[in-house]
């Protein structure tokens, strides 16, 4: 059988700054790490200045001090995306519609149970994000992974391609 190579969906370059077994601590640059991403925003707005440290899984064997290209795992960002924008859209939806639903025969203000259905819909949905979000983050498959060590005679970080 023969195996694919992995597909990066978003590249770049970064200092290791510590290693944890097999994860490394790498420090880049936000701006250009989350470039393309479509919740760059987001980020922002919840702080953070212009360097990132993200762990990625050092499956290259780079040491502190390194100059690595790291890469995130394509689909990696849409299926993760589904869930925390996709999840609580959803459960806000379907809270109104339940608090509707209940308010019309029983003689309720159909305005007040709608809000309040939405409103706990969305708490729900919060913490199914959060815990699914804890869950997804063990799995090797949605955190980042370092892709190769960039060596003056290789400024390009192509000896990846090699594995």
């Amino acid at each position: 059988m023969v195996r694919q190579p992995k597909v990066y969906m978003n590249e770049e370059q970064g200092f290791v700054k510590e290693i944890q077994g097999n994860k490394a601590l790498v420090l880049t640059d936000r701006q250009s790490m989350c470039g393309a991403c479509v919740a760059r925003g987001y980020c922002h707005m919840l702080g953070g200045g212009k360097e990132m440290l993200a762990e990625a899984i050092n499956s290259v064997g780079a040491k502190a001090g390194d100059l690595v290209k790291i890469g995130i795992p394509e689909g990696t960002v849409t299926k993760a995306s589904m869930v925390v924008y996709m999840l609580p859209a959803l459960a806000l939806v379907c809270g109104g519609m339940l608090g509707y639903y209940i308010a019309r025969p029983i003689g309720l203000d159909i305005n007040l149970l709608t809000l309040a259905g939405s409103i706990i819909g969305l708490g729900i949905a919060f913490t199914a994000v959060r815990l699914l979000s804890n869950t997804l983050s063990k799995k090797p498959s949605y955190r980042p992974e370092i892709i190769a060590i960039i060596t003056p005679e290789d400024p390009a970080g192509h000896q990846d391609r090699l594995q």
